[in-house]
């Protein structure tokens, strides 16, 4: 058994990844939708039809940021988030995002930036970039199954924010040490900046930088961020919503309540 090359790609996922948009074409989310569930939802009868698969897993990065290890020496009062020494608008913010050393640890070339303008119908909240999100957050194989959610959703592409609560792939994030960290007010300075109508957050374990728990997902959530108010839809992470119908049945369900 020999090791695949240290740069080779999942190739089978990505190639899945395309059914799964095939499969949601033919389930009809590029038409109008009703307030029932319709079949786009219902899990494909024959057994050898392609289901829609997890996007890529973050590669097992093991860095600590710096946060994170002054924390766990027992510094974390130090490590508290001065919220007047943050950006005071969404541009700087991004270059802030990609270069403050406070962040992430190692090379600044394995972090993503945001993508999107202020003002966004819908900021898409995950916890941090998948590994071939090379050109921008949900560019590389997951970018597929997102935009036809978003197709079925009726918003267009220039109307999603895309953010990630970390800049860079960390594997097992400890959210609520990175809460205590003060990583929480740094996400809740990005949404105040982006002004989305919307914010749906994938991955429930993150809901811990708000000091809240993935029982409270149970509903709709509110968010306070600068003295204003963003109505908060916590769902499942991508990985987990791609993989099962009952999951996306659910969720659909929610958004269509929430909205």
């Amino acid at each position: 058994m020999h090791a695949d090359p240290p740069n080779s790609r999942d190739v089978t996922a990505l190639e899945s990844l395309e059914g799964a948009l095939d499969w949601w074409r033919e389930a009809g989310v590029d038409a109008d939708f009703l307030d029932e569930p319709s079949g786009w939802l219902i899990e494909p009868e024959a057994d050898d039809a392609v289901t829609a698969p997890p996007p890529p897993a973050p590669p097992p990065v093991q860095r600590k940021t710096p946060l994170q290890r002054a924390l766990e020496q027992g510094e974390g009062a130090a490590t508290q988030i001065d919220r007047s020494a943050l950006p005071d608008t969404l541009e700087k913010f991004r270059e802030w995002w990609m270069s403050e050393a406070s962040l992430a640890d190692g090379a600044l070339d394995r972090r993503v930036p945001p993508r999107g303008v202020a003002g966004a119908k819908l900021m898409l909240l995950l916890p941090q970039p998948f590994d071939d999100d090379a050109e921008g957050l949900l560019t590389g194989g997951a970018a597929k199954f997102v935009d036809a959610m978003l197709a079925a959703m009726g918003i267009a592409q220039h109307e999603a924010y895309i953010a990630s609560a970390l800049p860079a792939p960390m594997a097992l994030p400890d959210w609520g040490q990175l809460a205590g960290a003060g990583l929480g007010e740094i996400v809740r300075a990005h949404i105040a900046l982006a002004a989305p109508q919307r914010v749906i957050l994938f991955g429930r374990a993150q809901l811990a930088l708000f000091g809240k728990t993935p029982e409270d997902a149970r509903d709709p959530l509110s968010l306070d961020c600068d003295g204003k108010t963003y109505p908060l839809l916590a769902a499942p992470d991508l990985r987990n919503l791609a993989r099962s119908a009952a999951r996306r049945e659910t969720f659909w369900n929610r958004w269509l309540d929430w909205t």
